[in-house]
């Protein structure tokens, strides 16, 4: 079986057409439809349907991409152990994450290890949860970090950081002046909360709910998507929220904004690793873990009491 013919196959269904998986791969379109050509003839099959504007698979073709995901999976843990015969690291780190860890921590961790280990190519996805433990189990994303840490049989999750969550407003609100609110008194205020199924949006309804407060009494006057929207908007004077204390350390430090401590309410979440239950980690993946490992607290600052439980949606 031809690899390139398989290769090609990947980059047309993930592309969508034969034109842009030329473009990709660095060839030109006739060639993309005689490697096709050559793959369906050994199979015996059809593999693809034409018509309309994208290319689909036909049940032929969706059982050969499936094996061909696998085969060429293995023949990059081939090359990434022969790379790893070598004393430094060397090859891809193909890295999933969901928005929280990916907007805020792994950049920062990225691009350290990138400097310690230069020949590492490193590459960070960001996508849902849901999202970055399918591409895991499909081996197209090796190691990822999400914050829900759901049961499934072909994956395994490893704790990786505890994320702290802090109220915050600007240095002239009333609440700046306090230490310390009671939860009752947050919910009293104008909020600035991300949207509906983000991670921090669920620890905050989570701590609502055991202290009886409903969420439809509250007065909330954006949803945002980012959490950096969430913090240009405070900075705005628009309202407060309850955001990642990674997403504001530099506003804290600066004195932009005022971090405000909740009585009795757990604010935090933890992210975690996952991995491919029978796949054997590379020596890059290991290598960037033990990195993290050994960083992380330079970045992030200890959150006290157990973290509240992240929601599939976590960002």
């Amino acid at each position: 079986m031809d690899l390139r013919q398989l290769l090609t196959l990947r980059m047309v269904v993930d592309k969508g057409s034969f034109s842009h998986a030329a473009e990709e791969l660095g060839i030109s379109q006739p060639a993309v439809s005689f490697q096709i050509r050559a793959l369906e003839e050994r199979i015996g099959q059809r593999l693809l349907d034409r018509s309309g504007r994208r290319v689909t698979l036909t049940d032929a073709g969706r059982v050969v991409d499936a094996h061909a995901r696998r085969l060429l999976a293995l023949e990059e843990e081939m090359l990434r152990d022969v790379a790893g015969l070598s004393d430094h690291l060397s090859g891809p780190l193909v890295l999933g994450s969901s928005t929280g860890p990916g907007e805020l921590l792994l950049p920062h961790l990225l691009g350290g290890f990138k400097r310690e280990n230069p020949e590492v190519e490193v590459s960070l996805v960001v996508q849902d949860t849901q999202t970055v433990c399918d591409r895991v189990l499909d081996d197209e994303i090796e190691l990822g970090v999400v914050g829900a840490a759901r049961p499934h049989r072909g994956l395994v999750f490893e704790p990786f950081v505890r994320d702290e969550l802090v109220v915050i407003c600007p240095p002239d609100h009333a609440l700046a002046k306090k230490k310390r609110i009671a939860l009752a008194d947050l919910a009293a205020q104008p909020l600035i909360l991300q949207q509906r199924g983000s991670g921090v949006r669920a620890v905050l309804e989570s701590a609502f709910r055991a202290a009886g407060i409903r969420m439809r009494d509250l007065d909330i006057t954006l949803e945002l998507g980012l959490q950096q929207s969430v913090r240009v908007a405070v900075l705005d004077g628009l309202g407060i929220t309850v955001i990642s204390r990674l997403a504001v350390e530099r506003d804290l430090a600066e004195g932009r904004l005022v971090a405000v401590e909740v009585e009795g309410a757990v604010l935090a979440r933890d992210f975690s690793l996952v991995r491919h239950a029978g796949r054997t980690p590379s020596r890059v993946s290991e290598g960037f873990v033990a990195y993290a490992a050994e960083h992380l607290g330079d970045l992030v600052p200890p959150a006290g009491g157990p973290a509240a439980p992240a929601e599939p949606g976590d960002s």
